[in-house]
């Protein structure tokens, strides 16, 4: 698999050493040394020869925890949350600091991960937001909602339940403090289909896939935030949790999906960004306005291919219909942003990506890889174009 060989190939020898121990394994075979000196690599054929079905499956899922936190999103999560700064920072590689956070404060780890797990599902559309319509200032009771969501899922399965305090940085530029709560349930039993490289035939594994869930409650705010992939659900979580963990009876109320605020664009604003965030250029590519009389729609766009150097105030301009910007019977219904990143070395060409966004919360971030979605929302509340 792919993120095994990527962990097994830039992790340090002692760190592999151990990942193989967390599997049950007492000694790690045949470590083979490549060069340059300080990149080891474990042998697969060797190594993981005597590992049975659930040592494997474990050193499966040590070594892709670790490849997912090597990106931008997860360094970031990870420098922020490690106590041992120094020792982290001493690590050669974000392979290495990833695999030493894993081993040496495997709390942080997961709360990194879990962290992640939340924040990435606000920029789609797996979660709500409900105001608490109480005033209440204290911590979850973990004991009775954990209590309550066992009777809820059916009393069988087991339920983990985690709270952990944490900080997100809010729009204004402060940070708010959040207590978020991990509920992990197990999923119903499947087939799994695999390959049996013994046998060369194919063969079916029995699996039961931990549920997710994930509830970041705001005191100061009263605010209550449920992340789940099921729509249905999230309602019925939140006066769960509300009701079981808050102990207010009082349903709570759902707020509005986060906003776009559109019309920002119709003054033709500096968009800003910085060398660091990887940026090269940033144009408007596509504007559709809609008359707040006849709510008929007039669409603005750049040429093909050419946004970065035409944008659509250029062509609003030489088409001489620059009254849709400064007239208020006209607002912005939809706009496509689109951004251009620094070719990278050893890349043939720059990549680029284009932001979607429809009123009043619709847009394509889902669509997104991680970080350009960690990066657009990023840049979205910046440019006054949505707010939390």
């Amino acid at each position: 698999m792919p993120h095994i060989k990527r962990v097994l190939k830039y992790v340090r020898g002692d760190y592999c050493r151990q990942l193989l121990q967390l599997t049950g394994v007492t000694r790690a075979q045949r470590i083979l040394a490549h060069e340059p000196e300080f990149s080891t690599t474990i042998n697969l054929k060797d190594a993981c020869a005597n590992l049975d079905k659930r040592q494997r499956q474990t050193f499966d899922d040590l070594t892709r925890r670790i490849d997912q936190m090597t990106d931008e999103v997860g360094q970031e999560l990870l420098a922020r949350l490690v106590k041992n700064k120094a020792e982290y920072i001493a690590q050669d590689d974000p392979y290495n600091q990833a695999a030493w956070v894993l081993l040496h404060e495997q709390s942080i780890f997961e709360q990194a991960e879990s962290e992640r797990f939340a924040d990435e599902a606000r920029l789609t559309a797996k979660w709500d937001s409900f105001k608490v319509l109480s005033s209440v200032n204290q911590l979850p009771d973990l004991e009775g909602l954990k209590e309550y969501l066992t009777q809820h899922f059916g009393g069988d399965d087991e339920v983990l339940v985690e709270l952990f305090q944490r900080e997100r940085p809010s729009i204004d530029g402060t940070t708010e403090t959040l207590q978020q709560v991990m509920v992990y349930r197990e999923g119903v039993p499947s087939l799994l289909k695999e390959v049996s490289k013994e046998k060369k035939a194919l063969r079916e594994t029995m699996v039961r896939p931990a549920r997710e869930y994930a509830f970041l409650w705001n005191p100061q705010k009263g605010e209550l935030e449920v992340v789940i992939r099921k729509k249905q659900e999230r309602e019925q979580l939140a006066q769960l949790f509300t009701s079981k963990g808050l102990g207010i009876e009082q349903a709570p109320e759902k707020l509005e999906r986060r906003q776009l605020t559109l019309d920002v664009l119709k003054s033709n604003p500096v968009l800003p960004f910085t060398r660091k965030e990887g940026i090269e250029q940033v144009s408007v590519s596509y504007l559709k306005f809609k008359s707040t009389r006849t709510k008929a729609p007039y669409t603005v766009r750049s040429p093909a291919h050419k946004a970065h150097e035409k944008d659509v105030y250029q062509v609003l301009k030489e088409d001489e219909i620059e009254h849709f910007l400064n007239c208020g019977q006209y607002s912005v219904a939809e706009a496509s942003i689109a951004v251009k990143f620094r070719k990278k070395e050893g890349q043939s060409r720059a990549n680029s990506t284009i932001i979607i966004l429809k009123e009043p919360c619709t847009s394509n971030l889902q669509d997104l890889t991680e970080r350009e979605r960690h990066l657009s929302w990023n840049k979205l509340r910046e440019w006054g174009l949505t707010h939390d």
